[in-house]
């Protein structure tokens, strides 16, 4: 979204309204944008803070990174920034006349519009808003107006853009979102984008964009177990977990019908592969409308054919396809199946250093039905805990199996589509929310956390 806005920008004449409550971060916005914008005189006149207090509370304001060196320095902006707080508007309108006068390829921002207007007579505001909308593309200049009042409805009919930034709940959780009104001449296929503060810095978060296997594949590095703590096989979601997943603990993955299954297995196989290549023996349902053999070819670039045949065992409820020694068949049979499971499950054990199980509820319940029940569950409960054993449910609608593990969930995360974009957040332990994109840039998938604050 940041690179649409700022080729929307680059067409001189061009005029951006970014309207919003106050502290949805218009501001922080505004300020990015000059910081972006390269081989423009860039010129950022504020009618609210000073350029002391405005480098105060963004330093990073006057760092300028060398595209060769990658070395930072400081900026000269002394120039560029206009401090007309106590101006009236004959003052406001010479400063803008005067660079629109130079000719110079220019960006401005005036932040705020409400403050340029501050005392001015109606005579005044139309000659105000005559000397920055008019003639721009003659002069080389664009302009970004931030507006937080009633005056945007009429600025939005004047002005070629308009984005408003908005903050909101989502399930008792900050959200902060970017919608695109208008772009004028600029085809926007998504008009909303959560985006994040942290850091005094206004970042968007990425769309979802699931890539195919890397050109070049590599051994995923291992994210190492504690002495009481699993790893999720990445670094930034154990952070967000409190430290990894207790050993013996139970962990619930509620994902919505929205979010897509290539991004539920693509994180269940990120837990998996790091579980494996630490010795670990991994049991599994395979989830959504994977197949056990796509599951394993999913597997397998990152965890190789010897742990695949060894430490790996996914129950198929398709009687048609191959046998694999990773395949594990049920015979249909509820109790039946639960005695194979476990022969299984003993013969893995004496061979691995650690068991993880992935529960997909969904396809159980697709298989046995709704009202499934497994025999002796509490035990089943107390055996997996009493091995230290990794436990993974997995669920995208309320079952009464889900239910079951819910209660004794230790962890719990949910994962949602947002209009395009992949987020997550903790239940138990409770977080904010976190937008999520997966990178191939290593020859494996990685998970990208950044936290909407």
């Amino acid at each position: 979204m940041m690179n649409l806005l700022l080729k929307f920008l680059e067409t001189p004449g061009n005029v951006l309204l970014i309207q919003g409550a106050p502290g949805t971060g218009k501001t922080t916005l505004a300020l990015e944008i000059l910081y972006a914008i390269r081989d423009s005189h860039r010129v950022y006149a504020s009618t609210r803070v000073s350029p002391v207090k405005l480098r105060t509370q963004f330093p990073w304001i006057d760092e300028v990174i060398d595209s060769m060196s990658g070395r930072s320095s400081k900026a000269n902006w002394n120039s560029e920034f206009q401090d007309l707080r106590g101006s009236d508007t004959d003052s406001v309108l010479s400063k803008i006349i005067r660079l629109k006068q130079a000719k110079q390829r220019s960006v401005l921002v005036v932040d705020s519009w409400e403050g340029a207007m501050r005392n001015s007579t109606p005579e005044g505001r139309k000659m105000l808003e005559t000397a920055i909308l008019s003639e721009l593309d003659q002069t080389k200049v664009s302009v970004i107006l931030v507006s937080e009042n009633g005056e945007a409805d009429r600025l939005g009919y004047l002005v070629d853009g308009v984005v408003t930034l908005e903050q909101n709940k989502l399930d008792r959780r900050r959200m902060r979102a970017l919608e695109v009104e208008k772009l004028r001449g600029f085809r926007v296929g998504n008009q909303h984008f959560p985006f994040s503060l942290e850091g005094g810095r206004f970042t968007f978060m990425n769309e979802e964009q699931l890539e195919g296997p890397p050109s070049i594949l590599r051994t995923p590095e291992n994210i190492l177990h504690t002495a009481t703590h699993y790893s999720t096989g990445s670094s930034q979601l154990d952070e967000l977990l409190g430290g990894g997943v207790r050993k013996g603990a139970f962990f619930l993955i509620d994902s919505e019908n929205t979010v897509s299954p290539q991004s539920l297995r693509l994180l269940v196989n990120m837990m998996r592969s790091n579980f494996v290549n630490q010795g670990g023996a991994c049991f599994s349902v395979s989830t959504g409308s994977f197949s056990s053999e796509n599951l394993a070819e999913s597997l397998r670039p990152y965890i190789g054919d010897k742990a695949l045949e060894e430490r790996v065992r996914i129950l198929e409820f398709n009687s048609q396809l191959p046998s694999k020694p990773w395949i594990l068949k049920p015979r249909g049979g509820q109790l039946r199946d639960l005695a194979e499971s476990y022969k299984a499950w003993d013969v893995l054990k004496e061979t691995a250093m650690g068991m993880m199980v992935t529960f997909d509820f969904d396809r159980l319940v697709q298989t046995y039905g709704e009202d499934l029940t497994l025999p002796g569950f509490a035990e089943i409960e107390e055996g997996l805990r009493d091995d230290q054993t990794f436990s993974i449910g997995i669920s995208s609608r309320p079952t009464k199996l889900r239910d079951e593990f819910l209660r004794q969930a230790d962890y719990h995360i949910k994962l949602q589509d947002w209009s395009g974009h992949l987020l997550i957040y903790g239940v138990k332990p409770f977080t904010q929310v976190h937008g999520a994109t997966y990178s191939f840039d290593k020859g494996y998938p990685s998970l990208d956390l950044v936290e909407i604050v």
